[in-house]
């Protein structure tokens, strides 16, 4: 089965012999992660689409993938020559895949799904909205059988993220959670995304690329802990660490009969977003066990930094600065001695440099360097056989980030190579100030990221301009450059806490021209308390210059200017004692204040 139109064959037979009409394929494994191990990439090998959110829903008769915003252009690329009609989520129109399944099904007909590639949540949604056709759902597994060169499951070590960058003990975190189970009049908790099992238990590894995490579940109980892991790969001096702190580790798959085999009366909590429906289905028949529906805890506490951890991600983040400056003077000097430099080059420069800094554990995604109109695709990834070769004009857009002990970072720069329009200049100017708007706020504790993003936002929108993706979000701690609960997005109604991170990255994406982004990690910290409450503001903790050769100072108020000056004196003085040299110069030479013309 070599194209992508001879695997949906392959699966409309299985669906045949399972008796379903219709199967949903999602990006997902029994972890609801973002960024899967290959091993659960069933979307991407029967669609051929390679982003890392979409769902593709094939019928007897059609196929069709629904994907956001920030894919648009990369899947329309993607899925062409095979028989999938590509759908643009939120756009005006287009249905969601639940509801084109709804209008295309007759009454009674049956949608199958793998039960841990769904949550909870969305499976009783589908339920719903099927409800009005009587259309049954059933739970099946039709990819395992035909997908014959699947990846193995992934088994790296898992060895101890040490409390020194942590800030607590595995054990001091459980008693965290007990604590919250407390509150909650529950007896326990199951946990299965893997960042919130990897900061529960302190541990790491390397099952997914880009994302230190290992798979695995957990379940807290007022008195125990267990963990559900491959054991094999479990260091031994990991293993001693978990029984140290209380744990008890047990095999990856025996998750399914831990719940099954609950004998004595429980209440447990379980947050339908992220448990699997098959798991969330084995607790609802246990007759020993009353769910209690309610927010994951761990995602809850790990939002909030604490001041082990904050301190690390700053030291990180003065690591990773350094590491750009050393990649721009080598970039720079390429460029200037009229070397072949094209978009993988950059990819391949930024990786050797961040690899030099102390505690690199790699990075935090795959880079995306994107030359000219291909920055207009969002999450565009340059490919050795297709990727541009750089000149000297117009933009070369670079978010990448790395990955440290000590934290996770995530920074995205817009470098002018050379002349540049007068739209151009305008639209960097215009993301400039969308930034420091975001970056200069002030607000009242329990505004959300649906409260501030406007903020930002209008800063383009008063052009008629948009960008169809959210302007931040929050950061994990040496695991994924994506983590809740806090974002910055309109929909989100997560209020902010001092010690959470969020980055702030508006941009304007011009399909065939440019593509514009300029992107920080802040953190949220104190304002001012008085007698109308606790308010709040953002302090940048990403150190690095913003390019200012595309910046028009007339568009641009004196506070901005100051805002800027003040930002780039706050790196020079981060960044220079671990510099020296042509380096040192490059961070004096851009660092220097910018003065209207």
């Amino acid at each position: 089965m070599n194209s992508v139109n001879e695997r949906l064959a392959a699966l409309r037979r299985q669906m045949k012999q399972n008796g379903v009409q219709a199967c949903i394929v999602p990006s997902a494994d029994p972890h609801m992660s973002e960024y899967l191990p290959a091993y659960w990439a069933a979307r991407s090998y029967f669609s051929g689409f390679t982003g890392s959110a979409g769902t593709l829903v094939v019928t007897e008769t059609q196929s069709g993938l629904w994907t956001d915003g920030r894919y648009f252009i990369q899947a329309a690329h993607q899925l062409e020559g095979s028989e999938i009609t590509l759908y643009r989520m939120a756009v005006k129109g287009v249905p969601t895949y639940t509801e084109f399944l709804a209008e295309e099904l007759n009454e009674g007909e049956t949608v199958g799904f793998d039960g841990k590639m769904l949550s909870a949540a969305a499976v009783e949604e589908m339920r719903e909205k099927f409800a009005e056709k009587k259309l049954k759902i059933k739970a099946v597994d039709l990819i395992q059988d035909i997908w014959t060169d699947r990846p193995q499951m992934p088994a790296s070590k898992v060895f101890v993220h040490d409390v020194k960058y942590a800030g607590y003990t595995c054990e001091e975190k459980l008693e965290q959670v007990r604590a919250e189970l407390k509150k909650q009049h529950a007896d326990g908790e199951i946990f299965t995304k893997l960042d919130c099992v990897a900061w529960l238990m302190n541990i790491r590894a390397d099952d997914i690329e880009y994302n230190p995490l290992a798979v695995s579940y957990a379940i807290v109980y007022t008195d125990s802990a267990y963990l559900f892991i491959n054991t094999g790969r479990v260091l031994p001096e990991t293993l001693a660490y978990l029984e140290e702190n209380g744990v008890t580790v047990r095999e990856y798959e025996e998750i399914d009969r831990a719940l099954e085999k609950i004998s004595s009366d429980k209440t447990i909590l379980v947050d339908p977003v992220t448990v699997n429906y098959d798991l969330y289905q084995l607790l609802k028949q246990n007759r020993h066990v009353t769910v209690k529906e309610g927010g994951d805890t761990v995602i809850a506490l790990k939002g909030v930094k604490n001041e082990t951890e904050i301190k690390n991600i700053i030291e990180a983040h003065i690591k990773d600065g350094r590491a750009l400056v050393e990649f721009c003077v080598q970039f720079e000097d390429r460029m200037k001695n009229g070397e072949t430099v094209t978009e993988c080059t950059v990819c391949d420069m930024l990786r050797e440099c961040r690899a030099k800094q102390p505690n690199n554990k790699g990075e935090s995604f795959g880079t995306i360097a994107a030359y000219g109109a291909n920055a207009a695709m969002m999450h565009y990834s340059p490919k050795p056989e297709t990727c541009s070769t750089l000149k000297n004009r117009d933009f070369l857009l670079i978010d990448s980030g790395g990955q440290y002990l000590e934290g996770t970072t995530d920074i995205t720069r817009t470098f002018a190579l050379g002349p540049l329009s007068r739209e151009e200049k305008e639209h960097y100017t215009y993301v400039l100030k969308a930034h420091i708007a975001l970056a200069t706020a002030v607000f009242l504790e329990g505004c959300t990221g649906g409260n501030i993003d406007i903020l930002s936002r209008e800063q383009v929108w008063k052009h008629g301009i948009d960008y169809r993706c959210g302007t931040g979000h929050g950061v994990g701690m040496f695991s994924g450059v994506h983590e809740g609960p806090q974002n910055m997005r309109i929909s989100n109604n997560v209020a902010f806490k001092k010690g959470m991170t969020i980055t702030n990255e508006p941009g304007i994406y011009e399909e065939g021209k440019h593509g514009i982004r300029t992107e920080n990690i802040m953190l949220v910290t104190d304002f001012v308390n008085n007698e109308y409450g606790q308010f709040l503001k953002f302090e940048p903790i990403t150190y690095f210059p913003i390019d200012t050769a595309g910046i028009l100072t007339e568009l641009m108020t004196d506070d901005e200017l100051e805002w800027l000056n003040n930002y780039h004196h706050m790196v020079y003085e981060k960044l220079s004692p671990g510099l020296s040299g042509k380096e040192l110069q490059w961070l004096k030479d851009h660092t220097q204040p910018v003065k209207r013309v």
